[in-house]
């Protein structure tokens, strides 16, 4: 028995991946997508406007892939910083992000200064709920919980957009541990 075949829309968007892994987002185009995918150009159109939405879909697909299990065991800050050590670590060495960040990073300005993408707004409601359990445990300070996980997305997306640009002062994997330092104190409780 062979694997499973693709869906259509896993075929387009691997395409997707193994063309801006080639050219870059900026010399992807939707034609050549479909080529790669074996899908007609209209195929492609009836489930994405553009080939920013598929970009847009692709990194949404492979940021979830890179979010790791949690051990249900450990406190919510424990998940926490865990999570987005690992989260971080993968997404600040993945060669699709990698990519995009040398060759195409104004493609992700859109994320870092306009609007919050679909990825990001579902990381944030997943920080929430855990930091809701930490606070509920103890393990976090208190606090409005969808505005801490936004800080949080915020200082572990800041970090690995900039890990490269530091890495002659501070070795990538060093960023991660202090991020994650940084992370473990912005929600630890308070001592009395």
């Amino acid at each position: 028995m062979g694997a499973p075949e693709k869906s259509v829309e896993d075929a387009v968007l691997d395409a997707a991946h193994s063309c801006i892994l080639e050219h870059g987002v900026k010399r992807t185009t939707l034609a050549e997508i479909a080529r790669r995918a074996k899908v007609s150009r209209p195929t492609v159109y009836r489930r994405w406007a553009d080939t920013r939405a598929v970009v847009s879909s692709l990194l949404t697909r492979e940021i979830g892939a890179l979010i790791p299990r949690l051990d249900a065991a450990a406190t919510g800050r424990d998940q926490i910083v865990a999570g987005v050590v690992a989260s971080a670590d993968r997404i600040r060495v993945h060669p699709l992000f990698v990519k995009i960040l040398r060759s195409d990073s104004d493609v992700l300005a859109t994320y870092i200064l306009h609007r919050l993408g679909t990825s990001q707004v579902l990381i944030i409601d997943s920080l929430a709920g855990l930091i809701l359990a930490g606070q509920r445990d103890s393990s976090i300070r208190a606090g409005d919980p969808s505005t801490m996980a936004t800080i949080v997305l915020l200082m572990v997306q800041s970090a690995v957009q900039s890990a490269e640009m530091v890495s002659e002062r501070v070795p990538g994997a060093e960023v991660i541990r202090q991020m994650a330092s940084a992370v473990d104190a912005y929600l630890r409780p308070v001592a009395a």
